[in-house]
């Protein structure tokens, strides 16, 4: 296994964030399992059996992000992840009262953060562009 780190500083830190992100969020999973069940919109078909999957398959693609080899693979899955969870967060938007611990602020803010992250995963996970010396 090869881990090559990006050589930015702020690169670095991206892929760190998106590493650490999706491994604590997907032990979340397992150790909170009630509350991402209780966030399910009512058209996700065995809201539970969907917790513990995605739950396993963010731990499995944060794992990926080490290897230099899977890296881009694993960023490319991540983004789907992200895209394919987008719709509980518009749907929470929607019904805002049905989530009243949430205020609607924070529900907004939770979709700009959401496409910033988007933004994060594919800037860290892609890989560094190397220069070429100048002829």
């Amino acid at each position: 296994m090869t881990l090559s780190l990006p050589a930015a500083p702020l690169k670095r830190a991206g892929l760190l964030f998106t590493f650490l992100w999706f491994l604590i969020g997907g032990i979340g999973h397992f150790l909170l399992p009630g509350f991402f069940v209780s966030i399910c919109p009512p058209w996700v078909p065995e809201p539970l059996a969907v917790v513990v999957l995605s739950g396993i398959a963010e731990i499995a693609l944060a794992l990926q992000l080490i290897p230099l080899r899977t890296r881009r693979w694993a960023g490319y899955a991540l983004l789907a992840l992200i895209a394919a969870v987008t719709p509980v967060h518009i749907w929470m938007l929607m019904v805002p009262e049905r989530f009243p611990q949430f205020p609607v602020a924070l529900l907004w803010l939770r979709l700009v953060i959401q496409a910033a992250f988007f933004a994060n995963v594919w800037w860290s996970t892609r890989p560094d562009q190397r220069m070429s010396p100048s002829t």
